[in-house]
């Protein structure tokens, strides 16, 4: 007997039969053909690893119906006959392993630039945006009419490579969700003002692409509220979904939040509860006409999804960011491994960052992601020759390169002078309660390393005499960074301490400054976060915005805590000196200086000096050594767990 016995039954949708009730919904990884816009072997490497790792349904992300909702880089159009092919090698790589595929018809109107499509964003008024901050163009019925038949033509192609279904957008303040809604639609002819008139546009598009593709199922994704002053609310939600059921043939109903104006809740992060909005479902799902409906939104595991099934608040589970760190976190809920699942720590940074970057989707629990084909399931090769991998330091990129050693087939030794494996990551994730999460990234590599007979010794220095005591064929050095200091007048001072330091043994006084060096990451805020919870007055200190090189969905919230707390900013301020009861600053721009006085303590969230002296002495006994994460170069979590597999894969 399965641990979820209803996650594993079959549902039925329209025509067909899925073999359980797990969804990967529609999402931008942005592995497609740039140029073109087309799908990309990549994506379809992507999601073939999901549907071998179980799922039951996949849902192609936002195929764009028409030039002008191409508001982003690296979206993915289906409005010429030119993408099919490039859409069949993505189907046919889920029908291989035995999932389901639909396509997501989308347009995203108002909401984005110009840039990526050189045209103007339409929208139903020319009412500016408060993401894309642009004045769209209020679409003529004329330009209507191309619209409905630009989806109906975009659906056809979906079915001609070999889709199974189809999924309609209106959801996050797209185009057919910005008709609905009144916070977007200001119109007074027969597309604008009652609610019947402000999904007369959508049931066009619908009612076109059923005449277009048949029985063919088609389903709909909704918004069931936006969380904006003048939007969609959970009972408009209700009354709109209850009218689009009446007036056409809908297969199933997926159900979120949000719009780009509150987009912190629509992939929200570990700050968030796990499964916040699923409860909107249970109500949309109450007028639905039996058929099925699809929660969404951090529902993080399969305990998670089985009670949202097994109570009857929906009948299916939409999965997005668990299956990104885990491909086979169906198979391994279904088949009794619960406890080998990767999980999901929320935190946005790869799957949300990469993105925010203008790049690919990435995972810090999984750095496979985007490379299936060479780094997916059933890629790693045991070795033929076995070695003595010692590893020193059990951080995030020790602890990944001794699993990724370990399932090679070598015999790792792991070195951790703490009393506790995890490294930086502790630190990280000791700011808040919420941050706890952060830690599963490293808890789960140490328990994985165990599992495969890692020999983890804590509390040992890995020293020269030490390390070529156990006779090491190849050592992987991962010992971090030492937290610097600003190079300024007065850095010396005892007030003076770094993040490590202010997080574990705390800061003494009233007003405590933190500097930021430029990073502009989690750091220093979520440090600024920590000490306010403390009673602390604090200021953050940045030369740059605040939080720029945070993920769009995961900062709103952040700053808002922030906010609430009382935490003042000042941006584009460098630091000049710390005196014994103050600190100057210079702005940016002007060169301006500025003192801040009253200052009990300086919290320096500072660039890492790279520990890295093992190095020359171990090469000069001739043994092999190789450098990860911070002791290579000072970065990110990711970026170290990415070196422990790259590294524990070439040995």
């Amino acid at each position: 007997m399965t641990q979820y016995p209803t996650l594993g039954t079959p549902c039925r949708v329209g025509s067909i039969t899925l073999r359980n009730r797990v969804v990967m919904a529609g999402h931008g990884s942005r592995f497609v053909e740039w140029h073109e816009h087309g799908l990309s072997q990549r994506q379809a490497d992507y999601l073939g690893e999901r549907a071998k790792g179980g799922v039951g349904l996949v849902i192609q992300g936002s195929g764009i119906v028409h030039p002008t909702g191409m508001t982003f880089p690296g979206i993915n159009q289906v409005w010429n006959d030119s993408m099919v092919q490039s859409y069949r090698l993505v189907a046919d790589a889920v029908h291989e392993h035995g999932a389901h595929i639909f396509g997501q018809l989308s347009h995203l109107g108002r909401q984005g630039h110009s840039w990526a499509s050189h045209r103007e964003l339409w929208a139903p008024s020319p009412v500016v945006d408060p993401s894309s901050r642009i004045v769209p163009h209020a679409m003529t019925t004329r330009e209507i009419a191309e619209m409905v038949d630009a989806y109906a033509s975009a659906a056809k192609r979906y079915i001609a490579a070999g889709f199974d279904g189809l999924e309609v957008y209106m959801a996050h303040g797209y185009l057919l969700a910005s008709f609905i809604s009144p916070f977007s639609n200001k119109r007074d002819d027969e597309y604008g003002g009652s609610l019947k008139n402000r999904c007369r546009f959508p049931l066009e598009v619908f009612e076109a692409i059923r005449k277009a593709v048949g029985d063919v199922p088609v389903g709909i994704r909704v918004t069931s509220d936006e969380f904006v002053p003048g939007g969609i609310e959970l009972d408009e939600a209700i009354e709109a979904v209850d009218l689009i059921l009446s007036q056409v043939q809908v297969d199933y109903v997926s159900v979120s939040v949000s719009n780009y104006a509150s987009i912190e809740t629509m992939i929200p992060d570990m700050s968030f509860p796990r499964r916040p909005f699923v409860e909107n479902a249970g109500a949309i799902r109450k007028v639905a006409r039996g058929v099925p409906v699809m929660s969404v939104g951090r529902i993080v595991t399969p305990d998670n999804a089985e009670d949202i099934l097994s109570t009857g608040v929906a009948d299916l589970v939409c999965v997005v960011r668990p299956l990104i760190a885990d491909p086979e976190w169906t198979n391994k809920a279904l088949s009794g491994n619960r406890e080998r699942i990767r999980e999901c720590i929320s935190c946005n940074v790869g799957c949300r960052g990469g993105p925010h970057r203008g790049t690919t989707i990435a995972c810090l629990v999984n750095p496979a992601v985007g490379y299936e084909r060479t780094m997916g399931i059933g890629t790693l090769q045991r070795t033929t020759s076995p070695r003595h991998v010692v590893v020193v330091g059990g951080g995030p990129g020790g602890l990944k390169a001794a699993e990724t050693a370990a399932l090679r087939g070598h015999q790792v030794t792991l070195l951790e002078k703490a009393k506790h494996t995890g490294g930086m990551v502790l630190t990280a994730a000791a700011t808040m309660p919420y941050r706890a999460e952060f830690a599963g990234s490293v808890t789960w590599l140490r328990d994985e390393c165990q599992r495969l007979g890692v020999k983890i010794l804590t509390g040992v220095e890995g020293t020269v005499d030490t390390i070529r005591a156990l006779v090491p064929d190849v050592v992987i050095v991962a010992t971090g960074a030492t937290p610097g200091l600003p190079a300024v007048p007065g850095a010396e001072q005892s007030h003076v301490v770094t993040v490590p330091q202010a997080i574990h043994d705390g800061v003494t006084g009233d007003h405590i400054v933190i500097v930021d060096c430029g990073e502009a990451d989690w750091k220093s805020l979520t440090t600024a976060e920590c000490l306010a919870s403390r009673g602390h007055r604090v200021t953050v200190v940045s030369p740059t915005p605040a939080g720029v090189e945070i993920d769009i969905f995961s900062k709103p919230t952040l700053l808002r805590r922030l906010a609430a707390a009382k935490v003042n900013i000042l941006e584009y301020r460098s630091l000049v000196s710390i005196g014994a009861r103050d600190v100057t600053l210079m702005h940016g721009w002007s060169k301006a200086t500025e003192v801040l006085d009253s200052v009990d303590a300086v919290v320096a969230s500072w660039y890492g000096i790279a520990n890295d002296s093992l190095r020359a002495p171990l090469e000069e006994l001739g043994i092999e050594v190789h450098l990860v994460g911070d002791s290579l170069a000072p970065r990110r979590a990711i970026d170290a767990i990415w070196d422990g597999f790259r590294i524990g894969r070439e040995l």
